[in-house]
């Protein structure tokens, strides 16, 4: 790493380069000291955050071509930042008027405020647009029809007539639309997180997180692939997004797994799955953690003590199913260029701001506080060594990620808030709860699987908060009112939401990975979602049992500890037809039996599941032994 002179960066930042610059360092700088010092008063830390978010992906993502074919902003792009300004200045100046002196809903809408609120809507979703692309536009404006049409509709859909005046003020002028929720999580907990993890990359931390794990994992049999699982798990903690592991641990793993012969579409699969898992490996996981915590008033610390062990289940899982294709396909390991020791010496100290997170949180500092302490030690311990020194003006650089990663979840958010503010405004949340659990038959297994299927299809044509906002607002009331515990039903619709990106037949991560991986794209997803079966098992398991949550006596948290590992690893069987030779039909179906019994956290089916085990293990092992034998005496 060689820190960034003057020269170079004001070479970088010529013209509007410039200017994304500056306002992208005053966004960091926000954040970073209304975390440290306290935020705002709610409606305006959210303006703020929010427009200095919509005038950076205008310019950051401009329409316009010069002459050399290269994207800047043009003058389109212009007026939508200049809407942003005036939509946002206009809530900031006339402060007092919007937040304490007008009535929501009753207070006639003044002319400018008529204006405002339709160009603000509408620079939202075309910010949304450029970044999340048209799916999740389409559902937005879909919300925003529903009230003119509702009236008109049959059944559970029909609502009250309203205005469209009603509805610009329930979205503009307050904390109930665009300025909800979930873009107060990302203008408190969110951002830090987010700019934490960029200066850590850019400091180095890529190259930590690649080296210890080939340092651990790389000499083993299938070392590449195991280097993968351990990089994109360590990597998940910082970035808490699937589609960014893929890129920067991506770039290395793939090509690897590949030269050590793991074919292409295996390397592509393997390392998305590994990426997707970091957005529920805690400490950071992903954004729609901290908004689980924000809507259900359960500390984000506990949060994270609930997602630690299915976690943990996901990789072990698909640690196992990697070390079974090396077996099968005898894919030696690789040695590491780098020692532990260098690594540890060269890059290390950078592990001091990752435990000072941890640690923080652990004692009960809040997620903003945390992570804000967090950024200041990043920033402090990569000036401690040559190869992570970033320099004054690194550092600039390393805001400017920061806030061009914040970009997605910004615009993600505010999207999000106009469809919860329709739910809310028309109470369509209730009704289609109701029609959830009739449904459902108002059984708890049927409507866990249409709850798992909505997630997964919302998680098709969004990001994940957004997917997951929007299960809170309708499906996760009717599986509590169902008799499920808070905490269980947010896990349960979030991992699925996750699990989206492996899913086909839009698996993103799958398929940003098949890309890096030159392979097809279909087989690469449906690979993951084979790789990544655990996943989609655990979350009904733990319904019916919350030890796997780390919930109940020592006991039976032991015991399902020690049960489920072994379950996963019986998955992964199952999944690879492997087992010290290929198995039948028959011996996967046994397998797979075994593992559901085991994983399942309930006595019951562990004294099975183990029988059921042990003689699979017998067995095979025998036919083992046999088949040696066999080819000795040939």
């Amino acid at each position: 790493m060689v820190a960034v002179t003057w020269r170079e960066y004001l070479e970088r930042h010529k013209g509007y380069r410039g200017i994304i610059a500056v306002i992208a360092v005053a966004l960091v700088l926000f954040q970073l000291y209304t975390g440290l010092f306290g935020s705002l008063e709610a409606l305006k830390q959210r303006a703020i955050h929010l427009g200095f978010g919509l005038a950076l992906v205008f310019l950051v993502f401009p329409t316009a071509r010069n002459k050399d074919d290269k994207k800047q902003p043009g003058w389109l792009d212009l007026i939508f930042v200049l809407a942003s300004v005036a939509a946002i200045g206009y809530i900031l100046w006339c402060y007092d008027w919007v937040n304490t002196e007008r009535f929501s809903l009753i207070s006639p809408l003044t002319a400018p405020e008529k204006i405002l609120g339709v160009a603000f809507i509408l620079v939202v979703l075309e910010a949304t647009r450029r970044m999340a692309g048209n799916a999740m536009v389409i559902v937005a404006l879909v919300f925003l029809a529903y009230p003119f049409v509702s009236p008109y509709l049959p059944g559970l859909l029909r609502s009250v007539p309203m205005s469209w005046m009603e509805l610009l003020d329930f979205q503009y002028l307050g904390t109930s639309g665009v300025f909800g929720t979930p873009v107060g999580v990302s203008a408190t907990d969110i951002a830090l997180y987010i700019i934490f993890g960029a200066i850590l990359v850019r400091s180095g931390g890529t190259e930590l997180i690649n080296n210890l794990a080939a340092a651990l994992t790389g000499n083993s049999r299938g070392g590449p692939a195991k280097v993968a699982v351990v990089a994109s798990s360590l990597m998940g903690t910082i970035s808490g997004s699937g589609t960014a592991n893929v890129a920067t641990v991506g770039v290395v793993t793939i090509p690897m797994m590949k030269k050590a012969g793991y074919p292409s579409v295996s390397a592509g699969a393997i390392e998305a799955v590994a990426s997707t898992g970091g957005q529920i490996m805690p400490p950071v996981m992903g954004a729609a953690a901290f908004v689980m915590s924000a809507f259900t008033g359960i500390p984000y610390i506990t949060i994270c003590r609930y997602a630690i062990f299915p976690a943990i289940l996901y990789y072990a899982g698909l640690f196992a199913a990697v070390h079974l294709q090396a077996v099968r396909y005898n894919i030696r390991g690789i040695k590491s260029e780098i020692t532990l020791k260098e690594t540890l010496r060269n890059y290390g100290h950078m592990l001091i701001p990752i435990f000072a997170l941890i640690i923080t949180l652990f004692v009960g500092f809040t997620p903003r506080l945390a992570a804000g302490v967090a950024v200041v030690i990043a920033v402090i311990c990569s000036q401690l060594r040559v190869t992570t020194r970033l320099g004054f003006w690194g550092i600039l650089e390393a805001f400017e990620d920061g806030a061009k990663g914040l970009l997605i979840v910004i615009v993600a958010t505010a999207t999000a808030g106009i469809i919860v503010g329709v739910i809310d405004l028309t109470s369509l949340g209730q009704r289609l709860g109701a029609g959830f659990v009739y449904l459902a038959g108002g059984q708890l297994v049927p409507a866990l699987v249409l709850g798992m299927l909505l997630a997964i299809l919302l998680g098709m044509g969004m990001p994940t908060t957004p997917a997951y906002i929007i299960q809170a607002s309708t499906v996760i009331p009717a599986l509590i009112h169902m008799g499920l515990p808070v905490h269980v039903a947010h896990m349960f619709a979030f991992y699925f939401c996750c699990l989206s990106l492996i899913t086909p037949p839009v698996a993103i991560t799958a398929y940003a990975a098949s890309a890096i991986a030159g392979a097809d794209m279909w087989k690469t997803g449906w690979v993951a979602f084979r790789l990544g079966l655990a996943a989609y098992i655990v979350p009904f398991m733990f319904v019916f049992g919350q030890s796997l949550l780390l919930v109940g006596t020592a006991g039976e948290i032991m015991i399902t500890v020690v049960t489920a590992l072994v379950g996963v690893c019986f998955l992964a069987v199952a999944g690879e037809g492997y087992l010290w030779r290929s198995l039948s039909p028959l011996e996967r179906v046994i397998a797979l039996v075994t593992a559901l019994l085991l994983i399942a956290p309930s006595v019951a089916t562990t004294i099975p599941g183990v029988i059921l085990g042990g003689a699979l293990l017998s067995w095979n092992y025998y036919r083992r032994r046999e088949n040696k034998e066999s080819l000795i005496v040939s």
